[in-house]
């Protein structure tokens, strides 16, 4: 491996990952930052003589690998934050799309789980290829994910749709309470 190498995996792999999550949060994540300051110190070892250049650049690569690793939990960790916040909301999802919403999203929630699982065993065993692929493959998911399901306007419509149900219930409830109430007071008189 050779000192372009490590920047063309940079350029083609860590760069086109972070800026997705930088565009969520409008800064980059710590942890990669930490891999890349780690990865450009090897590149700079070799430059100053300090390193090869086979040493230092597989070196960096081993910090940019593991930074992209990074970036993919932290997209999965966003992932589930927005789960979380989507199905938190007082709304009843159950009338989006002919009741067919719901069971769609937590059908495809459960497969983005279980390949990220999978893409964990597969860094767990040491087998960085196919966990490489499988976690660009929860990656794709993801972004399927946040264009089917997390379209404010279905939810604004399905919360406002559950506010008004709740409040007719509420108020029919109250006054079956006070019609109630007033036809005992009636009988007992």
């Amino acid at each position: 491996m050779v000192e372009a190498d490590v920047y063309r995996f940079y350029n083609d792999y860590v760069k086109t990952s972070y800026s997705e999550i930088e565009a969520k949060g409008n800064a980059l994540p710590v942890e990669l930052l930490f891999e890349i300051n780690s990865a450009f110190d090897h590149l700079k070892r070799f430059h100053l003589g300090e390193e090869d250049e086979l040493l230092s650049c597989e070196k960096a690569y081993s910090h940019l690998k593991r930074g992209l690793l990074d970036v993919f939990k932290l997209k999965l960790k966003y992932f589930n934050n927005d789960c979380s916040k989507l199905l938190g909301k007082k709304a009843d999802l159950r009338i989006i799309d002919s009741g067919t919403f719901l069971p769609r999203l937590l059908e495809d929630k459960k497969r983005i789980v279980v390949k990220a699982t999978e893409a964990r065993l597969h860094e767990g065993k040491k087998e960085l290829e196919a966990a490489f692929d499988a976690w660009y493959e929860v990656s794709r998911l993801i972004n399927q994910f946040e264009e089917e399901y997390l379209d404010s306007a279905k939810v604004d419509w399905a919360c406002k749709q559950s506010f008004f149900r709740f409040s007719a219930n509420f108020l029919l409830g109250v006054l079956t309470g006070i019609v109630s109430s007033v036809i005992v007071a009636l009988f007992l008189h």
